[in-house]
């Protein structure tokens, strides 16, 4: 019986990480020669190691997580998704199906063979997991009723493991404090009882099933040479059953067989096999083995044919790895990113309690959650795992080796070659542990696979580099000669071949390209005599190519098709939204076009998916701010206002307030123009002023709603403030957006809307004015000294300077020579406390409020917050000095 790929990964890790010696997997896997079946169930059944520890090993040596199914409630779809039937033959539970990739609990979830069963049944990706046989038995019998399957009941060796504790007490074997410790470490280990109290040195193995025996009301056996079973009654059992039930039969009585096994929980499959009523005696493990020896040869009698097929070597278990050779034991990614100082050990707790109840893997867990980058977790599992890290822009791929996998392949695995080293290919993976990538690059290839560590979202941009449209210049070759036919010929565009020429490929690429660059916005401007392209990055606009002046109208008539919008019209402005998906990039674009002096003008506005949109933990709130600012979004009622001009992140701080306080068991509803980012779970409307529905129009009738939580997308005018206010005067909590400069402003600013003072002094709970600033580029960031305008400006002085961190990026090729990369907010949050509500009861000026709010209500106003993040090297003095006035 040859050993599976899986079993040979699992014995090779277990040997290598210590949990198993030389001479036990030797032994087990000479039995599963005979036997067999899964070389983990040899191993549980042996006592060699522990179901939960053989977990353990597998999940940190392949990053495939074990969850509590009792833990979890399936998504029904997930289940739906998969018939019972193939459930039973893979050993595996459906439990979530997110963003087309559904989880499975397996058995075995090192087998090929049941992930591809569960592929071709769903028509997903599966994302593995493990669980533990007895609770994946428990979940199919529970979860697919039609099967008629009895629901076991779990935990059952409970109360045997408790009267095992009582009876070695009793005997005078252990104390209850050494039960007490043994339990505790079984709890981690997995392991049975007994082999925690034999590993810690506090009883004899004859001792241990001596008790066994009693407990279990069978006869103990100590020595096994004294039985000499004939054939006759050895015939029940061939060779291989007795090795895998550690059972050997030894007499016959009355159609009572007598078996000496090594596990009396073993009876029912024994009494299956044989087919009649058993008397079991117990024996030690090692006795059982021996008697086995004796009488079942290795050749030939009792009819049995046992081809024998050779063991394996040491040295081929560490091949079939396929891994790079480790120092040490690994140390799970927990431990590794508390190391490197990338979250705290109570994150990783919490993350991993997440993650035990099927809430996906600790390290997605993490990066969702805001504690971790996509950059620190590719980092921390390659610190983990030995691996080479793999930074793009300072090491980039080889392009020759580039397309040595089809496109296909890269996407399903999210996977790139980099290099070759020799005759192996170097490849970049978001996580090199996964062993069906190694397995089916490497048949691809041809080539050994040196596995190296990537950010997913960098292999992502390469791989639509490698597989969009590469070359640019010969599209707009052609576009370019296709616009001077037709000015030529002074044709109309023909819109039933925009589908397949050089303007939609043209203009995907120029889409692919802005999402690749985490460009915000997409400008396309006739000039006199070209098309500009600009794409805003980080807040400024910067030029990205010029395409021909002929190209103009082809190129908006593309664009208004894809926005549903009317091509005949261009004296006009007009609106629409487009969904763009190519590849792996899936988002939304919020299209404008503009009538100009030489053509009309299109800006598009990459709009972030819903489940990009970030926890407020990422919204680079100071400490000082995050704790006021949860107290405030957590209050049952009142007005929360976000304010600052267009374009300084309003709408991802409330949609992220959002999606921090619409749970389940609230209403919430929303009212915007337009609609940006749609939210699953959230009631979400679209100002029509053509149709009548106004800002205010719809507050009303979602007063008649029964809503818990209401988000407007902008106080415009008197009667969407008033309407507001009484929202939050009868208990609901209403988040607005508002423009004003800071937060004092945005009370005068409702006051000169005509809301009455006291009424915006009791609805009124906070203001967070807030501003983006750019963050200095981690790559190229150099310590620099404080420009002395700069700081005359901004009114620091040398007190301020000292201890300071001051950074400046110097340019490099990953922020585009720009020294900044990425944006973060600086806010100023008001709490409206009693001493700020007597001065609005005062009406009392934005400058009076201002006063006390800093003074009295401990505010650090816009500046303050953003001098602060200067200070440490976030940003820079300049930065501050630019979007802040006071």
């Amino acid at each position: 019986m040859t050993l599976s790929i899986g079993d040979r990964r699992l014995g090779a890790i277990l040997l290598e990480q210590g949990y198993v010696n030389d001479a036990d997997l030797q032994r087990a896997l000479d039995r599963h020669l005979e036997v067999g079946g899964r070389l983990a169930d040899i191993l549980i059944d042996g006592g060699l190691v522990g179901e939960k520890r053989i977990a353990r090993a597998l999940e940190e040596a392949f990053g495939l997580p074990l969850v509590d199914l009792t833990a979890l409630t399936p998504d029904p779809q997930a289940i739906a998704s998969i018939p019972a039937s193939a459930a039973v033959q893979a050993q595996g539970v459906p439990f979530a199906l997110e963003n087309g990739s559904l989880r499975v609990a397996f058995v075995d979830a090192l087998n090929n063979v049941a992930l591809e069963t569960m592929e071709d049944e769903s028509g997903y990706i599966i994302e593995p997991y493990q669980a533990l046989r007895e609770q994946v038995n428990w979940a199919i019998a529970s979860f697919y009723p039609e099967l008629g399957l009895p629901i076991p009941t779990l935990g059952g060796e409970t109360q045997g493991v408790s009267l095992l504790g009582q009876r070695l007490v009793a005997r005078g074997f252990v104390s209850e404090a050494q039960i007490m410790n043994a339990l505790e470490q079984q709890r981690h280990s997995g392991v049975s009882l007994g082999t925690v109290l034999l590993g810690m040195k506090l009883i004899t193995e004859e001792q241990l099933y001596e008790t066994l025996a009693e407990q279990g009301g069978a006869q103990y056996v100590r020595d096994t040479r004294e039985y000499r079973p004939g054939e006759e009654v050895l015939g029940l059992l061939l060779r291989a059953d007795a090795l895998r039930l550690a059972a050997v039969p030894v007499s016959q009585e009355g159609g009572v067989v007598s078996i000496i096994t090594g596990d009396l929980r073993r009876r029912e499959d024994i009494e299956a096999l044989i087919g009649r009523e058993v008397r079991l005696l117990l024996a030690r493990p090692s006795d059982v083995d021996n008697l086995i020896e004796r009488a079942y040869p290795q050749k030939g009698r009792l009819g049995e044919a046992m081809v024998q097929q050779g063991t394996l070597s040491r040295a081929q278990l560490r091949e079939a790895l396929q891994v790079q050779a480790r120092q040490g034991k690994v140390k799970p990614l927990g431990e590794v990113i508390v190391e490197l100082g990338f979250a705290a050990s109570d994150e990783i707790d919490a993350a991993l309690v997440k993650q035990n109840a099927g809430g996906g893997r600790l390290e997605d867990t993490l990066v969702q959650s805001g504690k971790l980058s996509p950059e620190m977790l590719a980092r921390s599992l390659a610190a983990q795992l030995g691996y080479e890290f793999v930074d793009p822009v300072t090491s980039p791929p080889d392009t020759k080796v580039a397309l040595m996998i089809p496109e296909a392949t890269a996407r399903r695995y999210t996977v790139v070659p980099m290099r070759l080293q020799g005759e192996s290919l170097v490849i970049a993976m978001k996580d090199p542990r996964n062993v069906f990538a190694l397995d089916d690059l490497k048949l691809i290839t041809g080539r050994e696979i040196l596995p190296a560590v990537m950010a997913e979202k960098d292999i992502i941009r390469l791989i639509e580099r490698y597989f969009g449209d590469k070359d640019m210049a010969k599209l707009n070759e052609e576009l370019a000669k296709t616009s001077r036919q037709k000015e030529k010929e002074q044709e109309t565009v023909d819109l039933s071949s925009l589908d397949d020429n050089a303007v939609v490929r043209v203009v995907d690429g120029l889409i692919r390209e802005a999402a690749l660059q985490d460009a915000s916005d997409i400008h396309i401007e006739p000039t006199e005599h070209s098309v500009r392209v600009r794409y805003r990055i980080d807040g400024s606009l910067r030029e990205h190519m010029e395409l021909p002046r002929g190209a103009a109208q082809s190129m908006l008539a593309r664009i208004k098709i894809m926005g549903n919008l009317d091509i005949s019209e261009r004296r006009v402005p007009q609106d629409g939204r487009v969904r763009f998906k190519k590849g792996s990039i899936d988002l939304d674009l919020r299209l404008s076009t503009l009538p100009t002096v030489y053509g009309e003008k299109a800006v598009m506005r990459l709009l972030q998916k819903a489940s990009n949109i970030p926890e407020v933990e990422q919204l680079g709130f100071s400490e000082h701010n995050f704790g006021r600012f949860l107290d405030v979004i957590e209050k049952p009622n009142g007005i929360f206002l976000v304010t600052g001009p267009t374009g300084s992140g309003k709408s991802f701080t409330s949609f992220s307030t959002l999606k921090r306080i619409a749970r389940p068991d609230k209403n919430t509803t929303t009212i915007e123009d337009p609609i940006e980012y749609e939210i699953p779970g959230i009631i979400q409307s679209q100002v029509n002023t053509t149709a009548g529905l106004t800002f205010a129009r719809a507050l009303r009738a979602f007063l008649r709603q029964d809503p818990d939580i209401i988000f407007v997308g902008e106080i415009r005018d008197t009667e969407t403030a008033k309407i507001a206010t009484e929202a939050a005067l009868t208990g609901h909590l209403v988040l607005a957006t508002l423009h004003t400069n800071d937060a004092p402003g945005a009370i005068t600013r409702l006051d000169e809307m005509g809301v009455e003072p006291f009424n915006i002094s009791a609805s009124v709970i906070g203001v967070l004015a807030q501003r983006l600033v750019r963050r200095v580029c981690t790559e190229c960031k150099r310590p620099t000294n404080a420009d002395p305008e700069v700081l005359r400006r901004l009114g620091i002085g040398e007190r301020e300077l000292r201890g300071a961190n001051l950074q400046r990026g110097a340019g490099c090729p990953r922020c585009g020579g720009t020294g900044y990369k990425g944006r973060m907010g600086i806010h100023e949050l008001m709490v409206v406390d009693d001493p700020i509500r007597r001065a609005i009861g005062q009406r009392q000026t934005a400058a009076e409020i201002r006063e006390i709010a800093v003074e009295q209500s401990h505010m650090k106003t816009l500046r303050q917050d953003g001098i602060e993040k200067a200070l440490v090297g976030t940003t820079t003095l300049e930065e501050v000095l630019a979007v802040t006035s006071s």
